[in-house]
């Protein structure tokens, strides 16, 4: 404990901790953070993610509401445009209605309908309509036929058009358990490059699919074996812990910036098919990342592979041109030689320090339930906003590549106030103005809808910032041996939100606002349950169970002894005094 307390007063000494491991911290310290070796990296990431944030919203476009209307013979034979004259009076007040007026005629014989029809000349005329009896449309025609709703036929059926962005989600269920477990089991190296390629191919057979159903299969298969957060287990790893939120946070800009263009994409290459090519395909260049990355150096050390640890610490001093200390050296080379204790017991000891076994602690347990209750809340509101936003007025590819670029600013930000003022109080406040904002925008009136766009745009940042902070803080309060998979664990409860987020703008129809309203009040959800984690900003990644639960009881006992450090300084300073 007094050694860790001297360590945060006085900077990062490489030294042998209480259970024989030894500190790598101090070492990823003199190897800088933005060296070539990190810049790099934050390419290759950043190319990766932004590709797959797009296939990741694809539904929103490729599965787009299109306007529709029913077709009527007797005016279509004429004039069958979608936005033909003859609409105003052959069909509802709601165009996206799937019934339509039924004919006079219809109700009469054969020989009178004739009569009928040459006395009011001709088959489509606004007599023949009769608007207080309605038959269902035999055919629709759409506005556009580049959404897979058009293709498939799917306008009236609206509950088929939401149930493939909550497929698509739920296979994200599946995900993040898998990729979680094989991250931890066979690194984070296997998952960055593995996901992105199954995701393209299920993706590229996906965009030849033939019907409804065959897309819905692809659409669950490409999410259930892709995705994951590992790029972010990654790049917490990668550096010590004064610079992990700063360095995630860049991380995450990129990938946001690069992901914004999803939107210009859309617009340029509007068929659902073609733009499914245009963003998958880009995916299978990561395989090159197999020559290119190499595997954690803290998932190296918890797993015993320490001679590739060390190769890799030594890689990364070489590509940024940096002469290691010779404290650094030294912690190298015991490193190198070091036979941890489970390796001496047997060697398949360290394997049970995966998820199971550390589920034995209470401490550990309890975080995961509150963190999967904040997943919950934050995904189901920051899924819900991004595919609410191509409904708001204006320009719904601009609005989606706004919703998408606020994220920069929103970065910044986080770098800013997580460091600075930890962890807790910042996702507070963040998701209490979040409700705020979102509850603010339904009452803004119609004569100033800017207004009201920019209420949403500032709720996104919020929850963009909470989101992300609530990541940073799942990765900060799990041991490295199972960091991962108790994220995703956690992760898989949150994406049950994102698999109801698609069904959220169907709320409109009971009343205008109600979307929003409800996403204000879910927000105070995770606003509440961060205050109950224990403050890690000042903290290294705990790589055990019993660091891990120490977070809380460390960080308590060194303000302890801080504050009880400048007490006796102030009496002795008094004492002078007098």
């Amino acid at each position: 404990m007094q050694s860790s307390f001297i360590h945060r007063l006085y900077g990062p000494v490489p030294e042998e901790s209480s259970d024989g491991q030894f500190n790598v911290d101090s070492i990823l310290n003199e190897l800088g953070s933005f060296g070539k070796y990190q810049v790099l990296l934050l390419l290759l990431l950043a190319f990766r993610d932004s590709f797959l944030a797009m296939c990741n919203f694809n539904y929103v476009f490729t599965a787009a509401d299109v306007p529709y209307r029913c077709v009527v013979p007797e005016c279509d034979l004429s004039d069958d445009r979608f936005n033909a004259s003859w609409t105003s009076f052959a069909l509802m007040n709601d165009t996206r209605s799937c019934q339509r007026p039924q004919l006079y005629d219809s109700m009469f014989h054969s020989n009178v309908v004739e009569d009928w029809t040459i006395a009011n000349n001709g088959t489509c005329s606004p007599e023949r309509f009769n608007f207080n009896r309605t038959m269902p449309c035999e055919k629709i025609v759409y506005e556009d036929y580049n959404s897979i709703v058009a293709e498939f036929d799917l306008g009236c059926q609206p509950w088929k058009r939401t149930m493939i962005g909550s497929v698509h989600n739920l296979g994200l269920v599946v995900s993040f358990l898998l990729s979680g477990f094989i991250s931890d089991r066979y690194g984070r190296k296997v998952i960055i490059i593995m996901t992105p390629l199954a995701v393209a191919i299920a993706g590229l057979i996906k965009s030849f699919s033939v019907n409804y159903w065959m897309l819905l299969v692809f659409e669950f298969l490409e999410t259930a074996l892709g995705y994951g957060n590992a790029s972010m287990v990654l790049s917490l790893e990668t550096v010590s812990h004064k610079r992990r939120v700063m360095f995630s946070c860049i991380a995450d800009i990129m990938a946001s910036f690069g992901s914004s263009f999803f939107g210009l994409i859309a617009w340029r290459i509007p068929y659902w098919r073609d733009l499914m090519r245009a963003i998958y395909a880009p995916l299978l260049v990561v395989v090159f990342y197999i020559f290119l990355m190499d595997e954690g150096v803290r998932w190296l050390l918890a797993h015993n592979k320490n001679d590739e640890a060390v190769r890799v610490l030594n890689k990364v001093a070489k590509i940024n041109n940096i002469t290691l200390s010779n404290k650094a050296k030294e912690t190298l080379t015991k490193i190198s030689h070091q036979k941890t204790k489970s390796d001496q017991a047997g060697g398949d000891n360290n394997q049970k320090s995966h998820l199971l076994s550390v589920l034995r602690s209470k401490k550990i347990l309890l975080r995961v339930v509150l963190m999967a209750a904040c997943f919950f809340c934050g995904i189901f509101v920051y899924i819900g906003t991004v595919i609410n936003s191509t409904s708001l007025l204006g320009n719904k590819y601009f609005n989606f590549s706004m919703v998408l670029l606020v994220a920069v600013p929103t970065r910044v930000i986080t770098a800013l106030t997580l460091t600075k003022f930890g962890r807790k109080a910042p996702i507070c406040a963040a998701y209490c103005l979040c409700a705020i904002f979102f509850i603010a925008s339904v009452f803004v009136p119609k004569s100033v809808w800017w207004a009201s766009v920019l209420l949403y745009v500032m709720a996104k940042m919020c929850t963009s910032y909470g989101l992300f902070s609530l990541t940073v803080v799942a990765m900060e309060v799990f041991p490295t041996t199972s960091r991962n998979s108790l994220t995703n664990a956690a992760n898989t409860v949150g994406r049950l939100g994102s698999a109801l987020a698609p069904q959220a703008p169907l709320l409109e129809q009971y009343m205008t606002g109600l979307t929003s309203i409800v996403f204000g009040l879910v927000s105070l959800g995770p606003a509440v349950l961060a205050l109950m984690f224990p403050d890690t900003s000042e903290a290294d990644l705990p790589d055990h169970v019993t660091d891990a639960e120490r977070l809380g009881e460390v960080h308590a006992q060194e303000s302890s002894e801080l504050q009880h450090r400048s007490d006796v300084d102030f009496i002795a300073t008094c004492k002078e005094q007098r």
